[in-house]
């Protein structure tokens, strides 16, 4: 996997039903918040659990806030700039990435709310001056496709032209320059700039900039007063910045570039919050709309639709995982989106059937260790499903020839290619978004789980390995596309 694509994955895999790690820091019965909690939540020393465990995988920094249905808990850990030495403090703002589409998802569901769009109206309808190089397929893409993956629009990520270039409406004029991975509706596959068209859609019917329409439709009324998505903000707030891989020497470096371009800001590049802010903001969505002030922000039943499973992402294992409206949808009931920049690794997932809500934010790239080690130990026991199985490798000799090959999409490419009976991948980030993008990163060897199923081994200790299958094989047998994270890639060779 890139670097940006580690960096913008959703989370489909990292908090499912229940977690899958044991966790290795034990939870300590001594915090005092945590002794008034509900009776169905363990009563958990919070601070020093998240303390052990960034020591424990050499996090930067982490912030994590809880709301387990009747009391708020919040820890912080580590340093929020490793260069300073300053650390993270409870109103210190970190980047969240692309949970900021759970928001963006909530200024279209409010066009809806205000009779101004219909779900099903083509985009073509509010936007005409859209273009991509199939018009045919973009003429049938609806305003939901824009926030359900389900558009097909080949658009994971675009190169950067400098600061007086990359406004929101600048990714609109690019999408020119586009394909089409598939026929509209009939698969899912994680789309960025899909993201950034419907966030255009909200500020030209408005007529308010996305960033202004954030700030005064969601932080003000639900009273986030620690928040920002515009980075001209910054100076008002204490806030974090990532640190990255240096994948020759393994060591930890800081970004020189804490923010991705500005024109992709509504699929989550710009955005900043404390846990608890985080927490507040899907309170307000799962508890039918109305913020913990009594501030209603989207109607009960737009609220309800976000939650709502609207597409499928290719399955990985016996868990089914999907997605509503800016919302990735998992076993058990729960809702949940990850994200991340140069740098971060951050993830909210709640439960709407209980209230409960958790938000754990890192400035480091290692981060998703802490998912597994420290944030699915909490969430494990809220949905009442026992982990599933441990997959298990295949002993079946495989047919290299059916997989092996490059596959892309216009921001990445993955070379598939056969060694020693197996197979190996090696991946390429082809517009290079990070400091660490041209770096060479190494095979990594597949091991075969059976039925086009791959495991990946993690860059990254103490992290789960991911899973890769390959599907929608053709007259010659051989895959189509290989399904990765809830993206899709095509064959190209």
């Amino acid at each position: 996997m890139s670097t940006r694509r580690e960096f913008l994955k959703t989370g489909a895999a990292l908090v499912a039903a229940g977690g899958v790690a044991t966790p290795p820091v034990a939870m300590a019965a001594t915090s005092a918040a945590a002794s008034r909690a509900s009776d169905s939540a363990p009563t958990v020393d919070f601070v020093a659990a998240l303390r052990a465990a960034v020591d424990a995988h050499r996090i930067t920094g982490a912030s994590f806030a809880y709301w387990d249905g009747s009391t708020l808990h919040s820890a912080v850990a580590g340093l929020r700039n490793s260069v300073t030495g300053d650390p993270v403090t409870p109103d210190t703002l970190m980047h969240v990435g692309s949970i900021t589409k759970v928001a963006n998802a909530t200024l279209v569901m409010q066009l809806v709310d205000d009779g101004l769009i219909a779900l099903d109206d083509p985009v073509l309808k509010h936007i005409p001056e859209l273009r991509t190089r199939d018009m045919d397929a973009l003429g049938r893409v609806t305003c939901k496709m824009l926030i359900n993956h389900s558009s097909g629009i080949d658009g994971e990520w675009l190169p950067e032209y400098g600061p007086d270039q990359e406004r929101i409406v600048d990714t609109i004029n690019r999408c020119a320059g586009l394909g089409q991975l598939f026929a509209p509706g009939t698969e899912t596959s994680y789309n960025n700039v899909a993201t950034v068209i419907a966030g255009y859609l909200t500020q030209k019917l408005r007529g308010e900039s996305w960033y202004t329409l954030v700030r005064k439709r969601i932080y003000e009324p639900l009273g986030m007063a620690h928040a920002l998505v515009d980075p001209l903000d910054v100076p008002r707030f204490r806030t974090s910045i990532g640190d990255l891989t240096d994948y020759t020497t393994g060591k930890m470096f800081q970004t020189r570039r804490p923010f991705l371009a500005p024109s992709f800001a509504p699929a989550g590049a710009t955005q900043m919050t404390t846990a608890t802010d985080l927490v507040d903001f899907a309170r307000a969505l799962i508890g039918g709309g109305v913020g913990t002030n009594g501030t209603r922000i989207l109607s009960e039943a737009s609220a309800r639709a976000m939650i709502t499973k609207t597409s499928e992402y290719v399955s990985m294992g016996v868990e089914s995982h999907g997605y509503g409206l800016g919302w990735s949808i998992q076993p058990g009931g729960l809702v949940s989106h990850g994200g991340g920049g140069p740098g971060v690794r951050s993830m909210l997932v709640a439960h709407p059937a209980t209230g409960r809500v958790a938000a754990l934010l890192t400035n480091c790239d290692r981060g998703d260790a802490l998912m597994d080690a420290f944030l699915n130990p909490v969430t494990r026991g809220w949905t009442g499903l026992k982990p599933p199985a441990p997959l298990q490798r295949s002993s079946k000799r495989i047919d290299s020839a059916r997989y092996v090959g490059t596959y892309e999409n216009n921001a990445d490419r993955y070379v598939i290619a056969a060694a020693a009976g197996g197979l190996t991948l090696r991946t390429y980030d082809k517009i290079g978004t990070y400091d660490n993008s041209d770096m060479e990163k190494p095979a990594l060897k597949l091991a075969s789980m059976g039925d086009g199923l791959f495991e990946r081994p993690s860059s990254f200790a103490g992290v789960q390995p991911g899973l890769l299958r390959f599907v929608k094989p053709g007259p010659d047998g051989k895959a189509r596309f290989l399904a990765d994270g809830g993206r899709l890639l095509a064959r190209v060779g």
